[in-house]
């Protein structure tokens, strides 16, 4: 079975990614994500990423709980139907140093792995704190799987292309979900249309 790819990337003063919303009043619904960490990310920066992350799926009315692979046998099994796994690489296999990270979806658009790549974040030339980055790029990568097909848009975290403006407004926590995707995630998530699988493609975002 094939796959589509989904990214965000910098080139030429753009970086690919995300779409815009403002948290609501919604009632909370609840993922859980899996972090497969293969670099060894210090904990303070999986911190505040995890937190960037939390902050962005939060405005959607939707609670991340956050399970590391080295603490739990949850990561040997497949995923259920409200976990994700979210695996953080050096540099991934992508040829394009640009590249951030990859979400991996079925031509259906169900899907439930992420890979994203930190080095590639720690040694981008951008005013943004790596934490930061990691937690947007994760969220935007996410935001793949709870959308589904087609999830790219023209503002907000979802953008295929950030702008270096895009930067500045993540550090000021302004760049997030739009009203629209906010509810096709609510409505996939309540529905269970985001269906367990372990199948695996490419999906990618980066900076330039």
């Amino acid at each position: 079975m094939g796959f589509r790819c989904r990214s965000v990337g910098f080139v030429a003063g753009v970086l690919l990614c995300g779409a815009m919303g403002r948290a609501q009043n919604y009632e909370t619904l609840r993922i859980k994500v899996l972090v497969n960490d293969s670099v060894g990310v210090n904990r303070g920066v999986l911190k505040q990423a995890e937190e960037e992350a939390s902050w962005l799926l939060r405005s959607a009315g939707i609670t991340i709980d956050w399970v590391h692979c080295s603490d739990t046998a949850d990561c040997r099994r497949p995923p259920r139907s409200n976990e994700f796994v979210l695996h953080i690489a050096p540099n991934g296999k992508a040829t394009s140093d640009i590249v951030f990270g990859e979400a991996f979806m079925a031509p259906d658009g169900t899907g439930k792995y992420v890979d994203v790549f930190f080095n590639r974040m720690r040694e981008a030339d951008q005013d943004i704190d790596v934490g930061q980055l990691l937690g947007a790029v994760s969220a935007h990568e996410l935001g793949h799987l709870l959308l589904g097909s087609h999830s790219h848009s023209l503002v907000g975290i979802m953008e295929p292309l950030w702008k270096r403006d895009a930067l500045h407004r993540i550090a000021m926590r302004n760049l997030t979900f739009t009203r629209e995707q906010i509810r096709l995630m609510r409505n996939r998530l309540q529905s269970s249309r985001v269906a367990i699988t372990t199948l695996k493609g490419p999906g990618r975002l980066g900076l330039e």
